[in-house]
């Protein structure tokens, strides 16, 4: 992928409830968005090898959704791991 924007059209296009391969009910592209965003925080700790960025393909379009799908609880359970990482409390 070029660009953040093409990645998240590409995103987008499986999930949302109009035309989408695998539409999630209740999706928005706010939540692709923030997902995304999480995701390529988590590509950059070494905390979280299971992530890493593969130029936009399908294994990072699956881990967004994942985030999207665990929502809150994916979150707050990455975010503690995060602040455990970077010695915060």
């Amino acid at each position: 992928m070029c660009d953040l924007q093409e990645f998240l059209d590409y995103v987008w296009s499986f999930y949302n409830t109009d035309d989408g391969l695998y539409p999630i009910e209740g999706i928005t592209k706010e939540m692709v968005l923030d997902a995304s965003w999480l995701y390529l925080q988590m590509c950059t700790y070494p905390a979280f090898p299971n992530y890493q960025w593969g130029d936009g393909d399908t294994l990072d379009r699956e881990h967004v959704r994942d985030i999207i799908l665990e929502g809150p609880k994916f979150v707050e359970d990455r975010k503690i791991n995060c602040l455990q990482f970077q010695g915060g409390n």
